[in-house]
């Protein structure tokens, strides 16, 4: 035992933390700079103490503690709030789609070895905190595996069945995976009473009448959407849309939604210029909160390329088998699906480009934004769309980088992954900031995220719940 105990607390030191070997259920954070959005500037050197998982004190002069408490030496270290990322999908697996369906319920082995790095793979990049708009059934499995970011969910109301997204689905499967759906004995007011009670914090709908210039799926009336609408702010639950086309953005801003949960990246239009800043200043002047979600496009375009998962990034959060999979060809179905679209002599590499139009005009979109003050959410949507390029944790990061080349400062950027989204659910008593009461879901830099982005990549220490988690211990096997 007393070896036992003497490795412990030499792997500590080695890291800078340091414990008695008694337990205690405190941590103290020694010295450390604290970035918080409440906060106009850096702290000076502060001591931060964790009880219970929450945070206790802080205070610019040393708090006594027990030896007991294990400890932090915070010198030249930045301590922010955790990540939240406020669309990812617990229930689709890269390369495979929906769990529980063709083709992922044909590999249940690879798909238990990436729920099981999943929770993981979001810490690793400092996500703390998700919220899956859509997390059909697979969400209870993602909440078992510990340790894991905090989960938050909304309640999806799907279309009728020929419309969106049931008419993704085969007919066997439209029961298990949409449980809320409105039918002639369930009225959205009953429907929304359900999602409420099952403890989701949003209410989703969908405003999608086909996939780019397509136009032809059914889409509830402006009756139905104001009485779910209604029904949701009954029950204080944002109400958010599902909506990437300037049409669907006209159809979410007159049903007065909460939230798009899309950026927008489809400017099809019968005749004339777009009118892409008169919808953008109705977001604005709605307040309605928006998420950019570029990597949708961004994934999808990825997906082509032939060599996408040989990027060393890749290692370190797939599975090893998973990854094998994919560079044997194991997810190239979608990119055939993909391709299909494309003339068939044309090279992957400019499919690839084409959607990179896409990309474009959403970071046009989110720029105007920008420029207008509005406050984003990070919203990566990881994996929106079987695309194996969009992997937990680093979709994420590379939705930062994309906001980044939009002309999103990274004083923008922090604000949408910490404050903004805590505030937009509801849940700015618990997340969001440093602040003593505060759910101490924290990280350790090396460096100022709302100076540079880069900072994200110096993440030493990843705090959930005032458990301490080395970045290299989250790595995949």
């Amino acid at each position: 035992m007393a070896v036992k105990v003497w490795l412990i607390t030499t792997i500590l030191v080695g890291f800078g933390l340091t414990a008695c070997t008694s337990e205690s259920n405190e941590l103290l954070i020694e010295n450390v700079v604290i970035v918080s959005a409440e906060r106009e500037t850096a702290s000076n050197a502060m001591n931060v103490l964790v009880r219970d998982g929450v945070i206790a004190e802080i205070s610019a002069e040393p708090i006594q503690a027990d030896r007991s408490v294990m400890r932090i030496e915070g010198h030249g270290r930045f301590l922010t709030p955790g990540l939240m990322d406020s669309h990812h999908h617990v229930a689709f697996v890269p390369g495979m789609g929906a769990i529980g369906v063709a083709p992922a319920r044909d590999h249940e082995a690879l798909v238990d070895a990436y729920m099981a790095q999943q929770p993981r793979s979001l810490l690793y990049y400092g996500v703390t905190q998700i919220l899956d708009p859509a997390p059909l059934l697979a969400w209870r499995d993602f909440a078992a595996n510990s340790p894991g970011p905090d989960l938050f969910r909304c309640g999806e109301i799907p279309n009728e069945e020929a419309g969106y997204p049931i008419n993704q689905r085969d007919d066997a499967d439209m029961v298990s995976l949409y449980p809320y759906r409105i039918t002639s004995t369930r009225t959205p007011e009953m429907v929304v009473e359900r999602i409420a009670a099952d403890g989701a914090i949003c209410v989703k709908i969908y405003l999608e009448d086909g996939f780019g210039a397509e136009s032809e799926w059914p889409l509830y009336d402006a009756e139905i959407l104001g009485r779910i609408r209604d029904a949701a702010r009954a029950h204080e639950l944002p109400l958010l849309a599902h909506a990437n086309a300037i049409d669907m953005y006209q159809i979410a801003l007159d049903a007065d939604v909460d939230v798009l949960a899309h950026g927008l990246w489809n400017w099809q239009w019968p005749e004339g210029d777009p009118p892409v800043a008169d919808i953008l200043q109705r977001v604005h002047e709605q307040g309605v909160g928006y998420m950019p979600t570029h990597r949708v496009m961004a994934g999808l375009g990825e997906h082509l390329l032939p060599a996408r998962m040989d990027a060393p990034e890749y290692a370190d959060i797939v599975p090893s088998d998973l990854l094998d999979w994919y560079r044997a060809g194991g997810a190239d179905w979608f990119a055939d699906e993909l391709a299909a679209d494309f003339p068939p002599d044309m090279p992957r590499e400019e499919m690839a480009a084409i959607f990179g139009y896409g990309v474009g005009r959403v970071q046009r979109a989110t720029a105007f934004l920008e420029q207008a003050g509005h406050p984003l959410l990070l919203a990566s949507d990881c994996p929106g769309s079987p695309t194996s390029a969009n992997q937990p944790g680093l979709c994420t990061r590379l939705e930062i980088e994309s906001l980044a080349q939009a002309g999103v400062s990274p004083e923008s950027v922090f604000r949408a992954g910490t404050i903004n989204p805590a505030r937009q659910f509801g849940l700015e008593a618990r997340y969001g900031t440093v602040e003593v009461g505060k759910v101490a879901n924290l990280l350790l830099l090396e460096a100022n995220p709302r100076l540079d982005i880069a900072a994200w990549d110096t993440i030493q220490t990843i705090i959930l719940h005032g458990e301490p988690l080395e970045r290299d211990d989250l790595k995949a096997r």
